[in-house]
Order: structure tokens, then sequence, then C-alpha cells
């Protein structure tokens, strides 16, 4: 079953947490997408930052998130975030 993780920052530096996701996003997902990957997006709304991130299925999403770079890059943008929340929903 597809699922998508979604994760929420809650900060002041909204745009710093922003550069960090973006740059991710294109960096490893848009230009060498890991397998089971569907799709991401990051939007920014009301000092929230949502990053979203569709999997084919539980292992790929796992697989990516025991990754150095993404573990590195919400590393990161925790260092800019007041609050931090994260999801696993089914789609």
């Amino acid at each position: 079953m597809a699922v998508a993780l979604l994760i929420t920052f809650e900060t002041s530096q909204a745009d710093h947490i922003v550069t960090q996701l973006r740059a991710y996003k294109e960096r490893e997902f848009d230009r060498n997408p890991p397998r089971g990957f569907i799709g991401a997006s990051v939007a920014e709304e009301d000092g929230k930052v949502i990053f979203r991130s569709e999997w084919q299925d539980d292992d790929a999403l796992e697989n990516t998130r025991d990754s150095a770079p993404f573990e590195a890059c919400l590393d990161l943008c925790d260092i800019y975030a007041d609050d931090r929340t994260d999801e696993k929903i089914e789609i």
C-alpha cells in the first residue's frame, strides 16, 4: 500500500527550512529518485513548513528515512525549527 510521510516544522525561520528541504528535494529526489519514490512537495504557511513525500510502500520510505543524506537534511532543519511532527499516512 502506498504511503506518505508528512513532516511539519513550526518555526519563526521558515526560509531556512524551506531552503534546506528544496535543496534536498532537487539534489536527491529530482535528479536521482530512489526506488519506490512517487513525489514530494514543500510548502510554507503561517510559520509552518510542510514537507510531504509519497512512496509506493513502507519499505521504500524506510530505506530513504535511514539514509545519511535524508537524516542530515532533517538535522539541519531541526536546528531552525521550534517544533517538528512526523506523520505517516496511507494514500
